[in-house]
């Protein structure tokens, strides 16, 4: 009987002491979808301007979670530029309550995002073009986007372009080209009271990053990139052809494609920014500038052995003109293919 008693006595206080603890506020879930229509890269800006509607679905009554809908479609673009605080409000083209507490919002946006270009591989290169939104005002443990994944399966639409419109599936440009589109649910975390103490030293709110991949189209840079190169590179490998006492003409003409070289590494690098790193293409000019050198010292050693009268040193000589013959290409395309992996 005791047990009982000091049992209910247990049961007592607890009830007193965590019957009355208010329930934490109920989560709202936001359905986001995105449809982009046009996509237009600016690499030397390290930025892209984008049009595309969005939409947004979720349940929300105002009586339970204390949040009113105002607050909820409260959205900013966290990598946009010159974007106003309220301007994903100035987007809303529709508003409709599907159900009771279920509403839908749509709206369109046209406007810049910032992006960290990679030039590493050009021209071979693939861009990361992202497009980032979160709230504003609720945290995590009060608000969580999601996308629409229905939305996008009812349409057929392949996965790998969720969010593509039609005009960029069948983009005309032949500089570049979207390959893929993923869309993630990711945190921004801010570790930063803002100054506020009555905020958190660190604030958690949910995020939704629409990633585009963008790959360049590498058949009109063989134009403009490695044709010239490989021209350059055809008057150096004349050299191996003239007799060895043309040592002249050798020399003008490695003088004249290393000067070319440059002159056109020059004019490549004109066309893209700043960057503190070597590329790909920078590679290529190197590899190029290699050849020239070795075609040169080449010639004159050829020349001197020529010029001995010893036939043993002119045999020889012969041979690594034929031998360079070979050698030159296979060096420039083995370059071409090792430094691209």
């Amino acid at each position: 009987m005791n047990l009982r008693f000091i049992k209910f006595l247990l049961l007592l206080f607890a009830f007193f002491c965590f019957g009355t603890v208010e329930a934490a506020p109920e989560r709202i879930k936001v359905k986001y979808g995105i449809y982009i229509k046009k996509l237009v890269p600016n690499y030397k800006e390290g930025k892209f301007n984008s049009e595309f509607y969005w939409w947004m679905i979720f349940t929300n009554d105002s009586t339970k979670t204390g949040v009113s809908n105002d607050v909820v479609t409260n959205m900013e673009y966290v990598n946009a530029i010159d974007y106003p605080s309220d301007g994903f409000k100035q987007e809303i083209q529709e508003v409709r309550e599907l159900e009771k507490n279920t509403f839908y919002y749509n709206g369109f946006h046209q406007g810049a995002f910032y992006f960290n270009p990679d030039f590493r591989m050009y021209p071979l290169d693939v861009q990361t073009l992202r497009i980032s939104l979160e709230t504003t005002l609720l945290p995590i443990e009060q608000f969580e986007i999601i996308s629409d994944s229905t939305s996008y399966l009812n349409s057929n639409q392949n996965r790998q372009f969720w969010g593509f419109s039609n005009d960029l599936l069948t983009n005309k440009n032949e500089g570049y080209y979207f390959s893929k589109s993923e869309i993630a649910v990711k945190k921004g975390i801010y570790n930063t009271n803002f100054g506020d103490p009555d905020f958190d030293p660190i604030s958690v709110y949910s995020r939704i990053d629409t990633t585009v991949k963008l790959n360049r189209s590498f058949i009109p840079y063989i134009s403009k990139l490695l044709i010239p190169l490989m021209i350059i590179l055809l008057l150096v490998y004349f050299v191996f052809f003239l007799p060895a006492e043309k040592i002249d003409i050798a020399a003008g003409l490695t003088v004249t494609s290393l000067l070319s070289a440059i002159a056109f590494q020059l004019a490549v690098s004109g066309e893209l920014p700043d960057i503190g790193y070597i590329i790909y293409i920078d590679k290529i000019f190197y590899t190029c500038y290699f050849l020239i050198a070795i075609s040169m010292a080449q010639s004159l050693f050829t020349y001197y052995l020529d010029a001995s009268g010893v036939e043993r040193k002119m045999i020889l000589a012969e041979r690594i003109d034929i031998a360079f013959r070979f050698l030159f290409p296979i060096l420039f395309f083995l370059a071409t293919f090792l430094f691209a992996l």
